[in-house]
């Protein structure tokens, strides 16, 4: 097993323990977090002692399709673990470190080209998140198996703050500020990514973790990429403050575990387990 295969799995499997512990072992929720975790295990089994390369990547894009399936179901699934809203300890935070509340500072300062800007910057993320490992997948196998070993334990990191520290974000608990200000762009994909929240995703950003883990991945294996998208991850950060949907402290949060991805990465690509795997192709 991949490191990430026992991170990603491990946050799956000690999410089903929890709910089985506060919902029962019968609610759907432990279910498909133990199915989620039980198809971790299959997709080591069934892909063999020696994978082929198409083994091999239809093992990593289980993680894909995981993760998805984890997202939307934690929605429903973490108030069963009874865990405390935490957007005033967030807002107390970015208070205490900052001095003020980023939300309310720039409540006056929106201008529509600059929202729609920004909206613009906050979806790139799906590009980054999808190109980024997808051309890896297609011309470096080796290079796509430690992406995704950096990448997913990230994401383990993430998901499991969202069941320890649950929160809606600024634009939820600070519903009282002034709308956003926005051109055509922001008034047809804001209601769309609202709607794709899962309403406890704040802390940690992993748009901020996954952006910035392969942000520097690029730097290290296809440093001309990293050059032609510094710019715009830079802008995507400040996009998740700017439009409310993060805390400051998110941020510095997701920069964390980006750290851990990285060098978990980096561990395994020096690793024995690599060259053994690498060495079969």
């Amino acid at each position: 097993m991949l490191p990430h295969e026992w991170a990603f799995g491990g946050f799956l499997g000690l999410t089903a323990l929890r709910l089985a512990l506060h919902a029962g072992f019968a609610d759907w929720h432990t279910l498909a977090f133990a199915a989620l975790t039980l198809g971790c295990v299959v997709g080591v089994v069934i892909s063999g002692p020696g994978p082929s390369p198409l083994a091999w990547r239809l093992r990593l894009l289980w993680y894909p399709c995981a993760m998805g399936l984890a997202f939307y179901t934690l929605g429903t699934a973490v108030p069963l673990l009874g865990v405390a809203p935490a957007d005033a300890l967030l807002g107390w935070l970015d208070q205490t470190l900052l001095g003020f509340t980023p939300a309310v500072a720039l409540a006056d300062l929106h201008w529509p080209w600059l929202t729609d800007l920004m909206v613009a910057a906050y979806l790139f993320f799906f590009y980054i998140l999808i190109f980024g490992p997808g051309w890896y997948c297609v011309h470096d196998l080796a290079r796509f198996r430690t992406c995704f070993v950096g990448l997913f334990t990230t994401y383990s990191l993430g998901f499991l703050g969202y069941t320890l520290l649950p929160a809606g974000g600024p634009h939820l608990s600070m519903a009282q500020l002034p709308p956003l200000a926005g051109g055509w762009l922001t008034q047809t994909m804001l209601p769309v990514v609202n709607h794709g929240s899962n309403g406890v995703d704040v802390f940690p950003s992993i748009h901020c973790a996954a952006s910035l883990y392969l942000l520097a991945f690029d730097y290290r294996y296809y440093r001309r990429r990293y050059w032609w998208l510094l710019l715009p991850c830079i802008a995507l950060w400040i996009s998740t403050v700017y439009l409310r949907y993060h805390y400051v402290v998110d941020l510095l949060g997701g920069v964390v575990i980006a750290g851990v991805g990285g060098w978990v990465a980096s561990r395994y690509a020096r690793s024995a387990l690599a060259a053994e795997i690498d060495a079969t192709r």
